[in-house]
């Protein structure tokens, strides 16, 4: 018998860290090097914080994200991505999945509790629904019945401001959840890295990465032309007939073409 993935509480250890990660990420380019890295954090104060505890929670929570094999584009890629000059909503929307496939239980409640409600005329969640969410699914997850209501409430709350920091939330108090509008940079990267490692138009195109990105056929179609339009691959569609090229061999060479 399978068992389920055990879920963990990683939103209350490191939180989501966005301005931290990015440091990391950035100066994870100069080096890949993981003691340099902590040396830089504990020693040197890269992420001006005083205590100890909470840079080495941001440190685990960087390794999780970025440095364990998700599928996605390598920590050094997407430190270029950042240096590259796109909008800063691109820069923010290229993370988002690193954050959700890092931790189950996150990527979960996403897709239980802010997908389907997107769909609806007045998309919103509350932390109490979030709490309730997590009672259900303790009947599947005996870790999760471990937890004390303390627990769950901080986790709800980490949940919220997750959405919040990647803009699927209007800001506190309000609990209205918004869309996520894939802009075509963050589209490129993953939909390149997809191709260099397989070469096929339709396993890009079956990616589940698009579910969490809410990039629906209509949208890969769109970004897919918008795409053509930049310069960045050929691409012609006729009912099931494909003819797609990239203009870049490799998602790395794309990204140097970001800098001219």
């Amino acid at each position: 018998m399978e068992h389920p993935e055990k879920y963990q509480a990683h939103l209350q250890r490191g939180g989501t860290g966005l301005p931290e990660m990015r440091r990391l990420l950035l100066a994870w380019a100069e080096h890949g090097n993981w003691e340099r890295l902590r040396e830089q954090a504990l020693r040197e104060n890269l992420l001006g914080k005083r205590s100890d505890a909470l840079i080495k929670d941001l440190l685990g929570a960087f390794r999780r994200r970025f440095l364990n094999d998700t599928g996605l584009p390598p920590a050094t890629l997407l430190a270029r991505m950042l240096q590259a000059p796109v909008p800063e909503t691109a820069r923010t929307q290229v993370m988002f999945p690193y954050f959700l496939r890092a931790d189950p239980l996150a990527e979960r409640c996403y897709r239980d509790l802010v997908l389907p409600r997107l769909r609806g005329p007045l998309p919103a969640l509350t932390t109490s629904e979030i709490h309730e969410h997590l009672e259900a699914l303790s009947l599947e997850h005996p870790e999760l019945a471990r937890w004390s209501p303390h627990l769950r409430i901080r986790w709800a709350r980490g949940f919220t401001a997750l959405l919040r920091h990647f803009n699927l939330m209007e800001r506190h108090p309000q609990t209205r959840l918004k869309p996520l509008y894939l802009l075509p940079e963050p589209f490129a990267f993953f939909w390149l890295w997809a191709w260099e490692q397989n070469g096929s138009f339709w396993e890009a195109d079956r990616l589940d990465l698009w579910t969490l990105l809410q990039a629906d056929e209509r949208a890969r179609e769109e970004l897919l032309a918008e795409g053509e339009l930049r310069g960045w691959w050929t691409y012609q569609r006729a009912a099931s007939i494909v003819s797609f090229q990239p203009r870049f061999p490799t998602l790395a060479e794309w990204l140097e073409d970001q800098f001219r």
